[in-house]
């Protein structure tokens, strides 16, 4: 009999043991480990590096860390990893637990049949993924652990295996999905930008306000994504973009001789998308349904996109979010041109 396993590493330490988890379909199981800490690589004076054996923290490495007198401790998702500096040596190590969601496989399961293999792979990634996150965010939210990123597919290794652990099939997306987490990490060092890059840089250090608060919230649509956080970066994709509508609308009213109070009327009253079609229309002359058709049902995807989420309760796929982020952006720009046509 061979079963299918999802292995992670979690981002916090707690006690081993069997967790029953709610998914859509059905409870499952989280075999947990107990946060213990498993040193990875260690030098002690005089015999220069070691590396850990597999299995823990036995011998030296464990005795560096049972008499350390300092530890540094830091998250670098999905791992807990400390430093412990001993008496005659430093070890580095993660001190979080693992877990892991197993599921039986059919007794008729042809292990050798690729496609039916990544078939039963990609509805248990689902399942698992959905059961993981579940748990870090009630951990999360107990415990108070905020920085604490949801998990993705690549976060994840399933592997099918027989019951005494034997490996019987690796997971062929884990190293390609790894490669596309890497390309996506964060830079710091800009030396190598463009020279328009600069160039815009150079334009929008001269502008009174280069950064809108329309703009701010879709840094942090950007950031809930890059965090894992679909369901806040659309939400605040839309937050974003009637905040520019809405300032938009302000500036043009207020050249019409309208009182805040007014304003505040006006716009409390209406939905965006009044604001984007009507509102608009009669404040500056266009309206996105009328002048940009395409962006219009655009707009309307995401519209229904934060409704699911916040009416329906539905866990968006990343996918959905990176629209909802390019649909905001494009969203904001016209507003741009809107602008500048009516100084």
């Amino acid at each position: 009999m061979a079963i299918m396993v999802a292995f992670a590493s979690l981002p916090f330490g707690l006690k081993g043991g069997e967790y029953e988890i709610a998914t859509a379909a059905g409870p499952v199981t989280a075999h947990v480990t107990e946060s213990q800490y498993s040193p990875l690589v260690g030098v002690s004076s005089g015999s220069g590096l070691q590396e850990a054996s597999p299995g823990g923290d036995e011998g030296r490495l464990g005795r560096i860390f049972e008499d350390a007198a300092t530890s540094y401790t830091w998250y670098d998702h999905p791992f807990v990893l400390r430093v412990v500096f001993g008496g005659d040596g430093a070890s580095l190590g993660s001190i979080g637990s693992s877990a892991s969601i197993l599921r039986p496989l059919p007794d008729d399961t042809d292990i050798d049949d690729g496609p039916a293999i990544a078939a039963m792979r990609q509805d248990f990634s689902e399942v698992a993924l959905g059961a993981l996150n579940h748990l870090i965010a009630v951990v999360r939210r107990k415990a108070r652990l905020y920085r604490v990123l949801d998990l993705r597919r690549d976060d994840i290794e399933i592997t099918v295996r027989d019951l005494d652990g034997t490996l019987l099939c690796e997971d062929p997306l884990h190293e390609a999905l790894v490669q596309q987490e890497t390309e996506l990490a964060e830079s710091f060092d800009l030396l190598g930008q463009s020279p328009q890059w600069y160039q815009e840089m150079a334009t929008a250090l001269r502008e009174p306000e280069p950064v809108s608060l329309a703009d701010e919230l879709m840094m942090e649509a950007e950031r809930a994504y890059s965090q894992r956080f679909t369901r806040q970066a659309i939400t605040t994709c839309h937050t974003a973009v009637e905040t520019g509508v809405s300032a938009l609308l302000s500036r043009q009213m207020r050249r019409r001789g309208l009182t805040d109070s007014a304003i505040y009327d006006t716009l409390a009253s209406r939905a965006l998308a009044a604001k984007l079609d009507v509102l608009l229309q009669r404040n500056t002359g266009s309206s996105l349904r009328r002048s940009n058709w395409p962006l219009w049902k655009a707009f309307n995807i995401l519209n229904d996109m934060r409704n699911d989420v916040v009416h329906r309760g539905k866990r968006p796929s990343p996918q959905e979010a990176q629209f909802a982020i390019k649909i905001a952006h494009d969203l904001l720009r016209w507003m741009d041109v809107l602008r500048s046509r009516n100084r």
